[in-house]
C-alpha cells in the first residue's frame, strides 16, 4: 500500500476527528497511558526539585571546596597544590560564586545543574542503545538515584564527573557509528575535561583506550584507532598540569582511610543504588536482576524472557568499561596503599544506570516494565527523601554557641583541624581561632606531608602555647574522636587542658544523627 492508499485518519489531524469513537477497551489502554506518562514525569520533576534540596551547613569537604575557590584565579593552582585536586572544578566555583555568590545555596547550585543536564543525555544514551525502554528507564532512574542527588547538592566535582562519564559514552558511541571527525573532537574534549575534574579519570580512560585497542587489533576497526587517536589527544592537554599532579602525588593523600579491598566492588555499587538502607539494597538486588537481564536476556516469541548463551554486545561493553576501571582502581589504590570512596567513580553511576535500563527493557510487557521500575522507584524515591532531610554536620550548631558566646580574648581551637573549614565559614566572633597541630588557617586544611604533621604532633607543647595565648580568658575546644589519624592527640589535648583549666561544660555533644559529629568544650581560665 502506498502513502496515498492509507486510511485519511492517520494522515491528519482531520482525520483523526473523523475516525471512529474510540471503544471501552481503547480508553482503558490510553487511560493507562496516560497515567504512565504522567508518572514518568512527576518522577522525573520530583527527582529535579531534590537536586536544589538540601538542609545544613557546609561539610569539610564543601567548606574547603569554596575556600579554595574564592582565592583570585592566578592563585588557585597554588592553593591546589596544599589540596591534591585538579582545577576544573574550582574554576568554575569561582566564576560561579563570581555571579550567584557564596552562600550554601549558591554554592551548592552549581553541582545540581550538571546533576540536571545529565538527565537529557542519559535519555538519548539509553535511546541510541536499546530504544525508547532503555531511554524512559535510564531517565527515570537516574532521576531518582539517591546517589545522583546527593551529590546534585553537595559542592563537589561528583555531579560533573557523572555527567562527563555520559558524555564519554555518547562520543565514542558517536565515533563508532559516524566515523566523523566532529565525534573525535568530543572524545578528546571529554577527555581532558574528566582529568582536569579529577584523577581517577585515568582509570577510566586506561581503561577505555585498552578496550579499543584489543577491538582495533582483532577488528581491523579504524574507528576504535580513531578513539584512542582522540584520547591521546585529550590527554596531551593535561601535561600543563603535570608538575602540580606530581607534586600534589607525593605529598599530599587521604590518611584516615585503610586501602580498598574486593568488597569495595560491591560496596561501589551499593553505594551507586543508595547505600545500606533497606530500601537501597532492595534497588540494589534488583538492580543487579537487571544487569543480568541486559547481559543475555531477550524477549521471546510468545512474550517470555529466554536467557540466551550469547551476550549482548553493547550493554556487556558498557558494563566492562564500569567494571573494569573499579577493578583497576581498586587494585592501583591497594598497590599504592591509598584511600578509595565510591564518590571517586562518578563517572560509571550514569552508565551502571542505562545498563540496568536495558535489563527492564527486556521484560515482554509494558505492564512488567512499568511494575518493575514503579518499584525501583518508590525504593530510591525513599532514599532520596531521607538524604534530603539528613543533617550533616554539628558545624551549624557549634557556630551558633560560639556566635553567642565567644569574647574577643578568646581562644576558639580546632582539633583535628578538619573540624575548621566548615567551622569558621560560619564564624563572625572576634575570639582568636587556631588548629590542632599546626596553627594554621582554620579556612582550609593543608594536606602536604600530614602524615608527618600528624607524627610530629605534640599536644602538650601546643596547649601550653594555647594557654598563653588565651591567658585568663576562654578556651573553646572544638573536636572530634572519629577521625583516625589525630584522635589520640585530640583525646590528650583534652586531658591537658582539664589539668590547667578544669573540667569543661559541653554545650554541643556528638550527635549520631549526623554524618560528620563535632563536641564543643567550654574552658574557664587558668588555674592559677
Amino acid at each position: 500500500m502506498s502513502v496515498t492508499d492509507r486510511p485519511q485518519s492517520s494522515l491528519s489531524s482531520g482525520g483523526l476527528l473523523r475516525q471512529r469513537p474510540a471503544g471501552p477497551d481503547e480508553l482503558r489502554v490510553l487511560r493507562r497511558r496516560d497515567w504512565a506518562a504522567a508518572g514518568i514525569v512527576a518522577a522525573i520533576l520530583l527527582g529535579i526539585a531534590l537536586r536544589f534540596i538540601s538542609r545544613g551547613p557546609l561539610w569539610l569537604d564543601e567548606a574547603q571546596s569554596v575556600a579554595i575557590a574564592r582565592q583570585p584565579i592566578d592563585h588557585l593552582a597554588a592553593a591546589l597544590r596544599h589540596d591534591g585536586a585538579p582545577p576544573l572544578y574550582y574554576v568554575l566555583l569561582h566564576f560561579w560564586m563570581q555571579l550567584f555568590g557564596t552562600s550554601t545555596f549558591a554554592v551548592r547550585a552549581l553541582s545540581a545543574v550538571p546533576a540536571v543536564l545529565a538527565l537529557p543525555v542519559v535519555l538519548r544514551l539509553g535511546r541510541r542503545i536499546g530504544g525508547d525502554a532503555v531511554g524512559i528507564a535510564a531517565v527515570v532512574l537516574l532521576a531518582v538515584s539517591p546517589f545522583a542527588v546527593r551529590y546534585a547538592v553537595e559542592t563537589r566535582m561528583y555531579s560533573l564527573l557523572l555527567l562527563l562519564g555520559l558524555l564519554g559514552a555518547h562520543a565514542v558511541l558517536s565515533v563508532h557509528r559516524h566515523r566523523s571527525v566532529r565525534a573525535a573532537v568530543g572524545v578528546a574534549a571529554v577527555a581532558a575535561a574528566m582529568l582536569y575534574t579529577h584523577y581517577y579519570a585515568v582509570f577510566v580512560l586506561a581503561v577505555v583506550g585498552g578496550a579499543e585497542l584489543w577491538l582495533a587489533w582483532r577488528r581491523r576497526d579504524r574507528a576504535s584507532l580513531t578513539v584512542v587517536a582522540a584520547i591521546a589527544v585529550g590527554s596531551a592537554a593535561f601535561v600543563p598540569w603535570l608538575p602540580i599532579f606530581f607534586y600534589q602525588s607525593r605529598h599530599t593523600g587521604a590518611p584516615w582511610n585503610s586501602p580498598p579491598d574486593a568488597n569495595a566492588i560491591v560496596g561501589t555499587i551499593d553505594s551507586w543504588m543508595g547505600g545500606g538502607r533497606p530500601a537501597a539494597q532492595l534497588a540494589g538486588l534488583i538492580a543487579i536482576g537487571c544487569v543480568v537481564l541486559a547481559l543475555i536476556g531477550r524477549r521471546g516469541r510468545r512474550g517470555e524472557v529466554v536467557l540466551q548463551t550469547s551476550v549482548a554486545r553493547l550493554p556487556a561493553r558498557l558494563l566492562g568499561i564500569v567494571l573494569g576501571t573499579l577493578v583497576l582502581a581498586i587494585v592501583v589504590d591497594a598497590i599504592t596503599q591509598q584511600a578509595y570512596a565510591p564518590r571517586y567513580l562518578s563517572l560509571g553511576a550514569g552508565i551502571f544506570v542505562v545498563v540496568v535500563g536495558c535489563g527492564i527493557a527486556v521484560l515482554p510487557t509494558r505492564r512488567a516494565r512499568r511494575a518493575l521500575l514503579l518499584l525501583l522507584v518508590i525504593a530510591e524515591l525513599s532514599v532520596c527523601l531521607e538524604n534530603a532531610w539528613q543533617p550533616r554536620t554539628q558545624a551549624g550548631q557549634v557556630a551558633s554557641v560560639l556566635n553567642a558566646q565567644a569574647r574577643r580574648g578568646d581562644v576558639v581551637v580546632y582539633c583535628p583541624d578538619q573540624m575548621s573549614p566548615q567551622t569558621s565559614r560560619l564564624l563572625h566572633t572576634p575570639a582568636t581561632q587556631v588548629v590542632f597541630p599546626n596553627f594554621g588557617s582554620p579556612k582550609v586544611v593543608d594536606w602536604v606531608d600530614y602524615k608527618d604533621r600528624v607524627a610530629d604532633a605534640n599536644p602538650s607543647a601546643f596547649g601550653a602555647k594555647v594557654d598563653t595565648m588565651a591567658g585568663h580568658h576562654r578556651v573553646w575546644l572544638v573536636w572530634s574522636l572519629q577521625i583516625k589519624p589525630l584522635s589520640k592527640d585530640c583525646a590528650a589535648l583534652i586531658d591537658y587542658f582539664v589539668a590547667t583549666r578544669g573540667l569543661p561544660a559541653q554545650p554541643v555533644t556528638r550527635h549520631p544523627d549526623y554524618s560528620e559529629t563535632m563536641s564543643l568544650n567550654e574552658y574557664g581560665p587558668l588555674k592559677h
